[in-house]
């Protein structure tokens, strides 16, 4: 079976398990990467940088392997994220709170199979409000979606000496992280 045969096959089984919501997303994603793909795969600039060009065929197998790289690090970026009513017994609110600080960004959320998820890592019950301290700072000077937000602050930052922001957080290193968190999405 040829690659792109396997790719689509791959595709078509992840599909069936997503949400609704997620398969809009996927197709807008997908019809987007079509409409911009060269149909004679010829790009003298690639061909310059590469050495080669890439077939219309190869650009979609490329395309279609960042997509699912991108669903993959969701997955687990997600993996373990609590749902509002068990954010709501552990704050001690209703089930409308997280909800509620999650709009004024207090709290970070995540829409996934149509509820909100709730990384565990910021909550923290020494922490202002039961979670991390400067987290909502943080959330507030990051100009990305939510689930940006939530990639950028668990990747190692090398302004942060390496470190994920939030692990530079629970350390105390509060002002740089909002300091760099301001600067994301600037361009």
């Amino acid at each position: 079976m040829p690659a792109i045969e396997e790719a689509v096959e791959s595709f078509e089984t992840i599909l069936k398990e997503l949400p609704p919501d997620e398969v809009e997303l996927v197709a807008g994603s997908l019809k987007r990467l079509i409409e911009r793909i060269a149909p004679s795969g010829e790009d003298p600039l690639i061909e310059s940088l590469a050495g080669r060009t890439w077939s219309r065929e190869e650009k979609i197998q490329l395309e279609l392997e960042s997509l699912f790289r991108y669903f993959e690090r969701r997955r687990q970026l997600l993996e373990g994220a609590l749902s509002a009513t068990i954010v709501a017994k552990l704050l001690g609110t209703s089930r409308q709170t997280p909800h509620d600080r999650m709009k004024s960004m207090t709290l970070l959320g995540v829409l996934d199979k149509g509820s909100y998820r709730f990384p565990a890592w910021q909550f923290d019950p020494e922490g202002p409000d039961g979670v991390l301290d400067g987290l909502p700072l943080v959330l507030r000077a990051l100009k990305v979606s939510d689930l940006s937000k939530l990639n950028w602050l668990m990747r190692p930052n090398p302004y942060l000496d390496g470190l994920t922001p939030i692990a530079a957080l629970k350390i105390g290193e509060k002002e740089r992280v909002i300091e760099f968190a301001a600067a994301v999405g600037i361009r």
